[in-house]
């Protein structure tokens, strides 16, 4: 998992407690996870701003969300700041259990379509002027 700020909850938690769930959601999950983003105080309770219920891992103790299609939970193995000042940084992780929900387990059309898998491009750099565009 990369470029993870360190300033976040989830960047803390992880090296607190030596492990991680990675969950993957729907488009239509979007705006809770936006809504995650904007309320991201130390008092905040992400599960809560986004509207998340969650369940405790299988083989982790940390929460996993159960509206997401594919969950992972992970063990931490590595952290390397990807900055070099305290930035942002990649979390490296041992796989210990995957759960996927039946319709997007089989065939394309779940998984890649509306409903499938999202993906955050990081801002493109203008490379001539070294002005940062929006992320997608």
């Amino acid at each position: 998992m990369g470029n993870l700020y360190q300033n976040t909850h989830a960047y803390k938690n992880i090296q607190r407690e030596k492990c991680f769930g990675i969950n993957f959601h729907p488009i239509s999950s979007y705006d809770n996870l936006a809504d995650t983003i904007h309320h991201n105080e130390l008092d905040d309770n992400e599960f809560d701003v986004g509207g998340f219920t969650f369940y405790d891992g299988k083989k982790i103790h940390a929460p996993m969300i159960r509206k997401a299609f594919v969950n992972m939970e992970c063990t931490l193995k590595n952290i390397q700041d990807l900055s070099g000042l305290g930035i942002t940084a990649m979390i490296i992780g041992h796989v210990w259990h995957v759960s996927v929900e039946k319709e997007h387990a089989q065939g394309y059309s779940k998984r890649y379509g509306k409903d499938g898998f999202m993906m955050l491009v990081p801002a493109p750099q203008n490379l001539i002027t070294g002005e940062p565009n929006q992320s997608a």
